[in-house]
């Protein structure tokens, strides 16, 4: 129960793990934005066990609890969660609906931000440029192209990345430059979309600083090189 003292040790061999508190208050508070009216939120059982569904939508959660992790990840991983709580584990709560008339439109608009000021912007940022709540933002966007913001957002990266690449940019820089973590963020995330890391990407396009000598190779055809000196 909230409030309630959590002792947990874990079996023997079994390693560490994660507790997640959820307070009374942050329960009221996903009851009204996800429902648009109040409900006091009270336990459907007093041991109410977990579906697959919701231990699954936990361990996704704690997954993005890394360094790098973008806050719109985070906190889409949160509402989804925090919506599954609800459903299961509170009475009274009822599921989502789909959205329709201005919430989609709205869409558009969260996609029109995404693109003019989407590297670094949060779900909550994102949700009050249109008028809508975090609720109403993440399932508008879905509903409408099929993937949550944060996905859409990091596509952003990973495309200005690449062109930050084509022009000679160290891959250093361009995590930097594109709201990564570091250079291992990056590469990652890059290698899960493209299939090559982005070092490999930038001799395929054409281009490539050697950052011994300072120099750019020029590919001009398969197996030929073209090196000029960095000006």
């Amino acid at each position: 129960m909230p409030g309630d003292p959590v002792v947990g040790t874990p079996k023997a061999g079994a390693g560490s793990f994660k507790v997640v508190e959820v307070h009374g208050q942050l329960l009221e508070q996903w009851l009204c934005e996800q429902q648009l009216t109040s409900v006091r939120p009270e336990w459907a059982a007093v041991m109410q066990p977990m579906s697959d569904s919701l231990r699954q939508r936990f361990t996704e959660f704690f997954s993005v609890l890394e360094p790098g992790a973008s806050a719109m990840q985070m906190q889409t991983q949160l509402l989804d969660l925090s919506e599954l709580i609800l459903n299961e584990l509170v009475r009274g709560a009822s599921e989502s609906r789909p959205f329709t008339g201005p919430p989609i439109r709205a869409a558009a608009r969260m996609r029109e931000c995404l693109h003019e000021e989407g590297l670094n912007i949060d779900l909550e940022t994102l949700a009050n440029r249109v008028g809508l709540n975090r609720f109403q933002a993440l399932r508008a966007f879905r509903q409408r192209y099929g993937l949550p913001p944060h996905a859409y957002q990091l596509c952003l990266r990973i495309s200005r990345a690449r062109a930050l690449l084509r022009e000679g940019v160290p891959a250093a820089d361009v995590a930097v430059r594109c709201g990564f973590a570091d250079q291992s963020h990056f590469t990652r995330h890059f290698k899960r979309i493209n299939a090559i890391t982005p070092g490999q990407y930038a001799r395929i396009a054409g281009t490539w600083r050697d950052p011994e000598s300072g120099t750019f190779r020029v590919a001009r055809g398969p197996g030929e090189l073209l090196t000029r000196s960095d000006p």
